[in-house]
């Protein structure tokens, strides 16, 4: 038999042809999924670190809806003698510490702020002038607003504004 005779349909020089994959290919491709792997690991962390941020807006606006209920559940002439004073307290979630203030101005239909800074303390509320000065608007304007600083040391706020008619009185 010679060395170029066919066996079982192939030539001895079509034997020795190699059917994988060369070094190259191989770098290749493994360079390609690395590049696809370390995009996946970036947006990994940047949902990750939008979810935690997503938390402590929601948990800010919860402590502050907490506030505006137990304020609307007080009665109108407890509310108008007392107002709330500022910081109203803290409260502390997935090591983030956060702080509460509310301020309530009796016959006012919503609240200005000397500064407005995204803090909770150092603020002196003022109540917005009423279009109509003729007659007494049987309300009260309430602002919680709860602060807190972020894992990179930004503040940040969330602010609700409410009002609280007397349900007593009538215009």
């Amino acid at each position: 038999m010679k060395n170029n005779e066919k066996h079982f349909g192939t030539t001895k020089k079509n034997l020795c042809l190699d059917n994988g994959f060369t070094l190259v290919e191989v770098m290749i491709a493994m360079t390609v999924l690395l590049i696809g792997m370390l995009a996946v690991l970036s947006m990994q962390y940047y949902a990750i670190n939008g979810n935690a941020s997503s938390r402590e807006v929601r948990m800010a606006t919860n402590l502050s809806s907490e506030v505006i209920e137990q304020l609307k559940s007080t009665p109108y002439a407890n509310l108008s003698m007392t107002p709330v004073p500022p910081p109203t307290g803290t409260a502390i979630s997935g090591g983030v510490n956060f702080t509460r203030a509310s301020w309530v101005i009796p016959d006012c239909v919503a609240i200005n702020f000397n500064a407005d800074n995204n803090t909770c303390v150092g603020l002196v509320p003022s109540c917005t002038e009423d279009p109509d000065t003729t007659i007494t608007v049987p309300v009260s304007a309430v602002r919680v607003r709860t602060c807190w600083t972020d894992k990179d040391g930004l503040p940040h706020s969330v602010t609700l504004d409410s009002i609280r008619w007397n349900e007593n009185e009538t215009l």
